[in-house]
């Protein structure tokens, strides 16, 4: 289930690989003799049968035809910004806005909102035939601001797999809990504040809030579910009542909390923090006020910046202020991580690692020219500058500023060396597919290196590639994922898992490609 997120064509850094192994369909995939005879892990299975189409089922929630809603199975119509209600902010900038609907979503499209509530209902009415209530035992990381994080002391991991270490959840396993799931009563648990907030209270960075107040006060302003499993807690039935639940349950539109939460931090730190949010427990910001306009926020400390008395943010501003401690073992900014993974790998501290030799590791070809019209060089694709984050990539305007379709920037020197004019098609050819586009020379460009910018559509003046006869890619089609070992480290400080801020990260920067000027009679 993707919503609105342009896998195929933004975030699969490996495109091909995706089309093959994930969706089973048409790819680019050409593989290496030297990849195969690879040393192969010890410790899993290999198959060397690679699966193809492991996914029965591809479902997207979009209102653009990208790369990804071509390839789904379903695709489920979804309003755009000026047809719903909605809320916008982040930590480094000091407003709160809101989206609210001009129109109605036009014909059969949904908001996001209504989209999953209808099929929350649709899947607890089948659960009762097919799951009804269930104890799943889950497993959760050793997380960043919890105890977990000094799970391991001197960063050394005990390995319980040799018999020697007995294997202890929270150490050297994550920790395991039994959660009952009732299945048919999704849908009513998800349009109502569970019980848990009144009596656990919300938790952010190792501060727990006691939400009774604010439960209380949503509860009002709401109003409550009537029967079902939500039966008389506060309503998010409707979108704007669910902005309404999250501007009360944050210290950042919700002043009381954010006071609540700095007295929480003076009494850890012995630090003065309060007054950094004093005055404001009476300022409660709701949906309603930031639909009349932008919404300045309240100091909080679930950021680590202030705006306290109108001034912008920055990060870290408590800390190096007030001298509030960092998120580490030592309440320090840290340059030295001591280790025993990051110590083999020589990487205690910050040092420059150039790029992996590919030719030695993967087979791939030495970078320079060969004579023969190609050229081998570092294939990196970083943001784009014309179509970042840009939902409409193409219209006119975006189209002519970044020439109509894919783009390879080369230096110079590159381009000369295999007799490429600027804005001739070139084709990128490599062990895990093709990228086709037209070469920007440019002397702002290092030899040896080219851009190709993220998220280029390949819906968009992608011609067929000669190397294989199927269209010619995107910018992660000549990529594939490296995962690199020390980003698998958990349990000892700041180096644990929080969801979205530290884990596992998928690196594609070390490719290289062989690149060549095409014939400039493209075939669609």
């Amino acid at each position: 289930m993707l919503w609105r997120s342009n896998l195929m064509g933004s975030s699969a850094k490996g495109n091909e690989y995706f089309l093959k192994n994930l969706l089973g369909t048409h790819h680019n995939v050409r593989g290496n003799a030297s990849e195969e005879a690879m040393t192969r892990p010890r410790d899993v299975t290999w198959r060397e049968e690679t699966p193809e189409g492991k996914l029965d089922l591809l479902v997207s929630a979009d209102f653009r035809m990208t790369s990804t809603t071509l390839l789904s199975d379903v695709i489920f119509p979804a309003a755009t910004w000026y047809e719903k209600h909605d809320l916008s902010s982040t930590d480094m900038h000091p407003f709160v806005h809101a989206f609210s609907p001009a129109i109605d979503p036009p014909w059969e499209s949904k908001t996001d909102f209504e989209m999953f509530h209808q099929l929350a209902e649709e899947f607890s009415r089948q659960a009762k035939t097919h799951l009804g209530v269930r104890q799943d035992l889950v497993s959760v990381p050793m997380q960043h601001d919890t105890p977990g994080q000094q799970a391991q002391p001197g960063g050394v991991v005990r390995d319980w797999r040799d018999g020697t270490t007995p294997a202890v959840p929270g150490k050297n396993l994550p920790v395991f809990t039994v959660v009952e799931r009732d299945y048919t009563a999704i849908a009513e648990k998800l349009a109502a504040v569970g019980p848990l907030a009144d009596t656990l209270g919300f938790t952010t960075k190792n501060i727990t809030y006691t939400m009774d107040r604010a439960v209380e006060r949503l509860g009002r302003s709401n109003g409550v579910m009537l029967g079902g499993a939500g039966d008389g807690r506060p309503a998010l039935d409707t979108d704007a009542k669910f902005a309404e639940a999250i501007l009360t349950f944050s210290g950042t539109t919700n002043g009381e909390l954010a006071v609540q939460g700095f007295r929480q931090l003076e009494k850890r730190t012995g630090r003065a923090l309060v007054d950094l949010a004093a005055g404001s427990e009476e300022r409660h910001i709701t949906f309603a006020e930031t639909q009349q306009g932008p919404v300045p926020v309240i100091t909080s400390p679930e950021w680590s910046g202030s705006e306290t008395g109108g001034r912008r943010y920055a990060p870290f501003t408590i800390n190096v202020e007030r001298l509030k401690p960092w998120h580490t073992l030592t309440g320090r900014m840290h340059f030295f991580l001591d280790h025993d993974w990051m110590r083999d790998v020589g990487e205690a501290l910050p040092i420059y690692r150039p790029p992996l030799d590919m030719h030695r590791l993967f087979g791939e070809p030495r970078l320079g020219a060969d004579g023969s019209r190609e050229i081998t060089v570092r294939y990196l694709t970083p943001h784009s500058k014309w179509s970042i984050h840009s939902e409409y990539q193409d219209n006119l305007l975006m189209l002519s500023l970044s020439r109509g379709g894919p783009t390879c920037w080369m230096s110079v020197q590159d381009a000369a060396a295999i007799g490429v004019a600027d804005n001739e098609w070139i084709e990128c050819v490599n062990a895990n597919g093709v990228f086709v586009g037209r070469a920007v020379v440019s002397h702002r460009m290092p030899e040896g290196v080219v851009y190709v910018h993220h998220a280029q559509e390949r819906t968009i003046d992608v011609p067929k590639s000669e190397a294989t006869g199927r269209r010619g890619g995107i910018h992660n089609s000549v990529t594939r994922l490296l995962v690199k070992p020390t980003h698998l480290i958990g349990g000892y400080g700041q180096l644990t898992y929080a969801f979205n801020y530290l884990g596992p990260t998928g690196n594609q920067r070390d490719m290289v490609t062989t690149i060549r000027r095409r014939s400039q009679e493209v075939r669609y």
